[in-house]
């Protein structure tokens, strides 16, 4: 199947369903299927898997990227931590974003195929959901759920893409030692949290066009806009869609 343009850059969420009733969050129905079948066994485990991130559009990652660009929302380093002062050149800065951010129109999230998933039931009392590799960590809230979703997610169809893709060893090694993974040399931060249901996402890789998505970036009126063209290469794009997973 040929996905248009409007779907896979996020520009339109036709076809999506809600992940629950009630719930502002989309997706496809597919990976809510697939997603809710992965709830109930995680519960028989002891883990109240929830989204809290599904469909994510243009405009949405648009708002992100910019908030960053200007620093109104802090631009975190390799280490997780806020880079003070943020890189003065636009084109640094934008890159130093893409490390935790992708670029709308190069995003996952556009497809409805992706969920950011925790566990409220294991976040301690008064602890804000930080979505963060360290919280992955031995001894931290969630080790155990990364440990679950390292052993089960594949039967239930989901993908980890922004975790090295490995085999089933443990935890600790995947996030405790490193807090980005890389294709073709161009890191990405680790993301434990991030689940994508494959076969949902096939469709939409196929048909991705990184000129036509570069295009539509460049005549966008986001702020950051004029540097895109100097950070955008095939190698980037694959290491924030990272087709391989699929």
């Amino acid at each position: 199947m040929v996905i248009s343009k409007e779907r896979y850059l996020g520009l339109v969420s036709d076809g999506l369903v809600p992940v629950a009733a009630g719930s502002p969050l989309l997706a496809q129905k597919g990976a809510i299927d697939a997603l809710h079948a992965l709830q109930e066994d995680a519960k028989k485990q002891g883990f109240m898997i929830e989204a809290c991130s599904a469909f994510r559009s243009f405009e949405t990652q648009g708002r992100i990227v910019t908030a960053k660009f200007l620093g109104a929302r802090a631009i975190l380093d390799i280490n997780e931590k806020p880079i003070d002062p943020i890189p003065a050149a636009p084109v640094e800065r934008l890159k130093a974003i893409l490390l935790f951010s992708a670029l709308p129109g190069a995003s996952r999230h556009h497809f409805g195929s992706d969920f950011d998933i925790y566990a409220p039931n294991k976040l301690p009392e008064g602890q804000k959901l930080q979505l963060t590799y360290h919280e992955y960590e031995q001894g931290s809230y969630f080790y155990e759920l990364g440990l679950y979703l390292q052993e089960s997610l594949t039967s239930f169809g989901f993908a980890r893409p922004y975790m090295p893709q490995a085999s089933k060893s443990s935890q600790t090694s995947q996030a405790a030692h490193a807090s980005s993974t890389s294709t073709n040399g161009i890191s990405v931060g680790l993301e434990p949290w991030h689940i994508s249901h494959v076969e949902s996402a096939r469709d939409y890789l196929k048909s991705y066009d990184c000129e036509v998505a570069l295009e539509y970036l460049e005549h966008s009126d986001l702020v950051f806009a004029p540097y895109v063209r100097q950070v955008w290469t095939q190698e980037r794009i694959e290491a924030l869609l990272r087709p391989q997973c699929c």
